[in-house]
């Protein structure tokens, strides 16, 4: 997701009253002062007060409107909100309306949960002076204006919406300056809305903001603001209206480019917009276009070290990531990080972000190490900026997990994952889907450890939460149903296996709608292995059969999926002493998996030691030897072949020169055998010299873990 910064106008130059001190309510005259006596006092006051605010005493810069406003006449400025109130605010120029069930007394719930990171909001940041001649009915809402403004800058939303509440109350209808205080007052209002994401109620205010500004033609200075905000508030709700976010986005660039006196610096705030629009509909291209147009503006204005200048080299960084220019996105990352450090300081959440899109790249690069490094540097800024206990934490620390898993750090992995998982159950929802994604990352890794009774319970933990969130029957159920089936065939538990199995069937036939599916392939293919282990041979092959259809129909007759159902097929027969079909199925296997992996690919020396077993069954030796010989040959080929799979067809190799008498090249490769399997320190029990006509090994077919979820 883009990030992007307030534009920070320079305020307008005030003129210093220093030398004159404001006064306390107590300190006042008793006396009723003459009307222009008073009304200087109200002027002066709040010229003080402009020139605190600008100095950063926002605290002296309240009060001074506080005292200017109680100067006013305090019976007249009463009577006349009690009877603008009685009218519901109607007039020829405003049909002003509050958001639905909104009052005065109504808080603004939730935390400040929009940082200013959204470009161009704050428009009218600043409290405003009171023209020459000017009225008691311009007056109060200026003021009241003007308090919501210190309260804004000093983060306490509620109280700037109260106040700015009581500014509309006061306004009448008069000329374009009434309007455009109006508009003023609308737009700081729907921020304070906009900051804790009330998008609904931010949207009706701008748009009310946007309708006085056309009907009381105000011209390119305040539509092309107003167009920008209502932009702004499409992009970021919920449910973003990227197409008509642009067309504000359009129209308010068009406005700000005709209007006379050409603002550059928001020009540069609405490209970084409309750059982040293409970016939300992938056309990465346009983007990268807008957003250089942006930052060329921007760095011009503002220097090249500016929080603005940061936020679309940041974007231009995404950007050209999702282009697959890597060291393009990396240089401007690095420089986003540079800037960043030196104003939110180098363990800031801004910073982390940047640190998270340079490990995702080193992550597809493959360089896991370096992409562990930056997860890490991103995992200690969040921490220092968040605390320990926050979801971006546990994102970051999920994505950790992962790298680890990949590296087969396993412990590592599930210690990443742990620390997620307890952070997110204190801070997510029960039953949060992030919580599941943990919990079932958790569940793969003790699978991978051979750990199947804490899988299981896992995946079972998985489940439960799955079924309160979306039902018994949901798509996502059926590969968890998978998962727990899986464990329990682990633990030889086949009929618990069967049922989950079935179960998984049943779903992903009412969901899908159809059997031509992979989903369906597969669990027909793990519902046949279970029953194979049981020992139910046809209705094993029944399976199978049907799974090899739909593979074969959807992928093709040479695809490696298929040729596991070749593979199985065949053992099927090989394990009822059909021979003769089992070898002919065999060779169908080994025939797709050449075509499909490659002729040193390790499935094919595994389907080549089964044919060589189906040979020496069969009595002929010699074509046995041959398979189990060029077995050997792929398998010593592989780097990263194990030494117990050496041992293995060495030891077959063996026993078949046992049968012929062939003794010497027997107790060759014997004695090879024999040293492979000491020199393997996790060997299990089995792996142990058999010297006795043939021994059938149960082979399985290798298979790709199972990636973590992302």
């Amino acid at each position: 997701m883009n990030i992007s910064y307030p534009n920070h106008g320079p305020m307008s130059p005030m003129q210093s009253y220093s030398n004159v001190r404001a006064m306390d309510t107590d300190e006042m005259p008793r006396k009723k002062l003459r009307a222009a006596s008073k009304m200087d006092t109200v002027s002066v006051l709040n010229e003080i007060g402009i020139s605190s605010f600008q100095n950063g005493d926002y605290e002296k810069s309240e009060l001074c409107f506080s005292q200017a406003l109680c100067r006013m006449d305090v019976d007249q400025l009463v009577g006349h909100m009690e009877s603008k109130v009685s009218k519901k605010v109607s007039n020829d120029f405003l049909n002003l309306m509050l958001p639905n069930g909104d009052s005065e007394d109504e808080d603004i719930t939730g935390s400040e949960s929009r940082t200013d990171y959204d470009e161009g909001m704050r428009v009218y940041n600043g409290p405003l002076q009171l023209q020459d001649n000017f009225s008691q009915d311009k007056a109060a809402p200026t003021l009241a204006y003007n308090i919501a403004q210190t309260y804004i800058h000093r983060g306490q939303s509620r109280i700037a919406k109260s106040w700015l509440q009581r500014a509309l109350v006061n306004i009448q209808s008069g000329d374009s300056s009434i309007a455009s205080l109006t508009v003023k007052i609308l737009n700081c209002l729907g921020y304070c809305y906009y900051k804790v994401g009330n998008d609904e109620k931010c949207l009706v205010l701008y748009t009310q903001a946007l309708s006085i500004v056309v009907s009381n033609n105000l011209g390119n200075m305040y539509l092309a603001p107003a167009l920008n905000c209502c932009g702004v508030v499409y992009f970021n709700m919920e449910v973003c209206n990227a197409n008509k976010a642009m067309e504000l986005f359009c129209q308010s660039l068009e406005a700000y480019r005709a209007w006379s006196t050409l603002d550059l610096c928001s020009i540069g705030t609405v490209l970084n917009n409309i750059g982040r629009v293409y970016y939300l509909q992938k056309d990465f291209s346009d983007a990268l276009q807008i957003y250089q147009e942006s930052l060329n503006i921007r760095k011009v204005l503002l220097g090249k070290d500016d929080i603005d200048v940061a936020a679309t080299l940041y974007n231009i960084g995404q950007t050209c990531h999702q282009l697959g220019k890597l060291n393009e996105s990396i240089k401007h990352y690095n420089q986003y990080v540079e800037i960043a450090k030196e104003v939110f300081g180098e363990d800031s959440k801004d910073v982390a972000l940047a640190f998270k899109g340079i490990a995702e790249i080193h992550h597809e690069r493959g360089d896991l190490e370096m992409a562990l490094d930056y997860y890490n540097r991103a995992y200690e800024a969040q921490s220092a900026s968040c605390g320990d206990f926050s979801a971006d934490v546990a994102t970051t620390l999920n994505k950790m997990g992962n790298l680890s898993y990949e590296m087969k750090q396993f412990q590592t992995a599930m210690k990443h994952y742990q620390q997620g998982l307890q952070i997110e159950s204190s801070v997510l929802a029960p039953n949060h889907p992030h919580v599941i994604i943990t919990l079932t990352n958790i569940a793969h890794i003790h699978k991978q450890m051979g750990q199947h009774a804490q899988a299981l319970e896992a995946y079972k933990k998985v489940l439960k939460m799955q079924k309160k969130n979306v039902g018994e029957d949901a798509m996502q159920l059926a590969e968890t149903y998978s998962s727990i089936g899986l464990m329990q065939y682990h633990m030889h538990d086949y009929g618990s296996a069967f049922e989950s199995y079935q179960v998984a069937l049943r779903i992903r036939r009412e969901n899908l709608g159809k059997d031509d599916h992979q989903d369906i392939a597969s669990t027909l293919n793990s519902i046949g292995l279970v029953l194979f282990k049981q020992e139910m041979y046809e209705l094993a092959k029944k399976c199978f059969h049907e799974s090899l259809r739909i593979r074969t129909k959807i992928l093709g007759k040479d695809h490696r999926d298929v040729a596991i159902l070749w593979y199985n097929i065949a053992t099927i027969h090989f394990e009822t002493g059909e021979d003769d079909l089992a070898v002919r199925m065999y060779k169908e296997t080994l025939r797709v998996e050449v075509a499909a992996l490659g002729a040193d690919h390790p499935d094919v020396a595994l389907t080549m030691q089964h044919l060589g077993q189906v040979h020496q069954q069969l009595g002929k030796i010699e074509e046995a030897l041959e398979y189990f010989k060029d077995a050997l040959a792929i398998e010593r080929k592989r780097k990263q072949s194990k030494t117990s799979t050496l041992g293995r067809i060495l030891n077959l190799i063996g026993n078949a020169y046992l049968q012929i008498g062939a003794t010497e090249e027997m107790m060759e490769c014997y004695i090879e055998a024999s040293r492979l399997y000491e020199a393997n320190a996790n060997r299990t029990p089995n792996e142990t010299l058999v010297i006795a006509g043939y021994n059938f090994y149960a082979l399985s077919k290798t298979n790709p873990p199972c990636s973590p979820v992302a």
